[in-house]
């Protein structure tokens, strides 16, 4: 594989999460639960939720699509449980003490600490378990040849996506789950290692990402079918995957490139930031109901404008975030705390012998 980074992947990690707080300014911010069926808004907002459902997917193809079969660097989930943690756990406190959301009694503390444990932040959780299965999902899929990583590309979509539209056989919860991400990285993979849609043309691509949303617009607009607006659907799927491809076709000039690679390392934090419990339940919820009072031109306007809102001060915080990691030395205290597990791991097998 080429090991070459792909900015592209890097600038579409940033515009998918513009487009997951384009999701919670619509969903938890309470537009599209409060916006009249049957209006133009309703099917203007929904339209734009739909074209935006893809980012969650697409993010986990990005960690499949990017993989190598190098050493597995498990410090890197241990400094992400620090980064969880952050936004868990000092944010609220922070939030707190100025006087925003309600503090953390007894439960909200355990919860905080034991964040993994009781999935503060879905998305981390379900990676969380993706992450220590990479090693043995890479033994498979970095071995199999070309004609059996088409099958199992095929087979994957059609038992965990195809299936699922109808029922839930393989408990993927929609999408909600450390099983789907485990799907989508070996997707990811496949596609990047077996060349898939390379001869396709982007125009082809782009044509077919417009036909996925605009089927699972319509199935939802005109017959109030929401099979299609999962995570699991196939239209959301393969849309996730062309926006995966099209992106890493972008050749990007040097100025954007130096800003790109500088961000996106911030994305993750952005999503952790707007799923703080006191954003989500305090601020974020109910927040735009006022925009379907508002002309349709108007009400897009705000959509964008609190998504981009969202997006900047996530960046912010994310960046102070950062700044605080470094001080504190946290990529050494991960390494240390990786080591300390080795030798405890090693003495725990002695016990199998």
């Amino acid at each position: 594989m080429n090991q070459q980074r792909n900015y592209g992947i890097d600038l579409l990690r940033l515009v998918l999460m513009f487009m997951v707080c384009m999701l919670h300014v619509l969903g938890q911010g309470g537009i599209l639960a409060t916006v009249p069926v049957g209006s133009l808004g309703h099917r203007v907002f929904w339209l734009i939720e739909i074209a935006s459902y893809c980012a969650v997917d697409s993010f986990a193809i990005i960690s499949g699509y990017t993989a190598t079969n190098r050493r597995h660097r498990y410090e890197r989930i241990v400094s992400m449980w620090f980064q969880a943690f952050f936004y868990s756990f000092i944010l609220t406190i922070f939030l707190s003490i100025l006087g925003v959301g309600e503090g953390l009694d007894k439960l909200d503390f355990t919860r905080s600490i034991f964040l993994v444990t009781f999935g503060n932040f879905w998305y981390f959780t379900a990676f969380f378990a993706l992450f220590f299965a990479m090693p043995i999902l890479n033994k498979f899929l970095f071995s199999i040849d070309e004609a059996q990583g088409k099958k199992t590309f095929i087979i994957f979509i059609l038992l965990f996506s195809m299936m699922g539209i109808f029922g839930d056989p393989f408990k993927s919860h929609t999408g909600y789950s450390a099983i789907w991400l485990m799907v989508l990285y070996c997707l990811g993979v496949l596609m990047k290692r077996l060349n898939l849609f390379v001869r396709k043309k982007s125009m082809t691509l782009i044509i077919v990402w417009i036909l996925c949303i605009l089927i699972t617009w319509f199935t939802y607009i005109q017959k109030g079918d929401v099979f299609y607006i999962s995570y699991i659907s196939p239209t959301i799927v393969l849309s996730g995957l062309i926006m995966v491809i099209l992106f890493s076709r972008l050749q990007l000039p040097p100025n954007i490139i130096a800003a790109v690679s500088r961000l996106s390392p911030y994305a993750f934090g952005i999503y952790l930031f707007q799923s703080n419990q006191v954003i989500w339940s305090h601020v974020l919820k109910g927040a735009t109901v006022f925009v379907v009072n508002k002309s349709i031109i108007v009400g897009i306007l705000y959509v964008f404008f609190f998504a981009f809102l969202v997006f900047i001060l996530g960046l912010l915080v994310e960046m102070v975030r950062s700044k605080i990691d470094r001080l504190l030395n946290i990529s050494s205290l991960s390494q240390k705390i990786v080591n300390a597990f080795d030798k405890l791991f090693l003495l725990l097998s002695r016990f199998f012998v």
